[in-house]
C-alpha cells in the first residue's frame, strides 16, 4: 500500500520560518493596543429612550377595577400605536401605570404624541370612568433618566464657614449656569439657614 503525503505550504512555511510569525504577531499585538489607544470615546454617551408611560389615578377603586375599567381600555387601543415594541401594565389600588416601549428609530416626542392622541380618543369615549362628576384623565408623560443623575460633582473643601463656604457655592453656582450647555446647577451638603420667630398669639389676635 502506498502512502499519500498532503502538504499545507502555508503552515508549512509558517513553521520553518517561526521568527517571521513571532516578528508579525508582535507588530499587530501593539498595533491593536495602539488603536485601542487612539479610538474615540464619549465619556456621557447620550441614551436614546424610547419609553412611553400614561398613569391613571381613579380613587376608591380595587385593582381589579382599575384593570378592568382603565387599563384594559388603553391597552386594547394603545397596542395599535405605530412603532411599538413592547407594552406592559401594574394595577394597584387606585392606580395604574402602562409602560410602551417603542423603536429605537421613532423620537420620543413623536412616540409620546401617537400615544396622548389614541389615549385622549379613548377618553373621550361614553364608556370611559368618571370621578367627582368628570372623566379619570390619564397622564402621558416620558421619563428621561439621564437627568435624574448629575453629569459633574465639584467638591469644596476649605478652612471657612458654613456662611463663606455658601457664598463661594452660590457663586459657582451661578457661573456655572450661564454656560449654555447646563441646564441646573444644585448646592448639596449645606444646611439651609432658618429663621425662628416667636410671637405672642394673644396680641396677634
Amino acid at each position: 500500500m502506498k502512502n499519500i503525503y498532503k502538504e499545507f505550504r502555508l503552515s508549512s512555511w509558517a513553521i520553518d520560518h517561526k521568527t517571521v510569525i513571532y516578528v508579525i504577531m508582535t507588530l499587530f499585538f501593539f498595533l491593536g493596543i495602539r488603536s485601542y489607544n487612539v479610538m474615540p470615546r464619549e465619556s456621557f454617551p447620550e441614551i436614546n429612550d424610547t419609553r412611553v408611560f400614561v398613569s391613571a389615578v381613579f380613587p376608591g377603586n380595587a385593582a381589579e377595577d382599575v384593570e378592568r375599567l382603565i387599563v384594559d381600555p388603553l391597552e386594547e387601543t394603545l397596542k395599535g400605536v405605530q412603532s411599538l415594541v413592547d407594552i406592559k401594565s401594574t394595577s394597584e389600588e387606585d392606580f395604574a401605570v402602562i409602560k410602551l416601549e417603542f423603536d429605537e428609530e421613532i423620537a420620543v416626542d413623536l412616540a409620546k404624541q401617537r400615544t396622548k392622541d389614541l389615549v385622549d380618543g379613548v377618553v373621550s369615549g361614553a364608556d370611559w370612568p368618571t370621578f367627582n362628576n368628570a372623566k379619570v384623565e390619564p397622564s402621558v408623560f416620558e421619563m428621561d433618566f439621564s437627568e435624574l443623575m448629575p453629569i459633574l460633582s465639584i467638591s469644596m473643601i476649605g478652612d471657612y464657614t458654613i456662611e463663606q463656604m455658601k457664598d463661594f457655592a452660590g457663586y459657582l453656582e451661578a457661573k456655572i449656569e450661564q454656560i449654555p450647555e447646563v441646564k441646573s446647577v444644585d448646592i448639596r451638603g449645606i444646611e439651609a439657614f432658618e429663621v425662628e420667630v416667636a410671637v405672642d398669639i394673644y396680641k396677634m389676635t
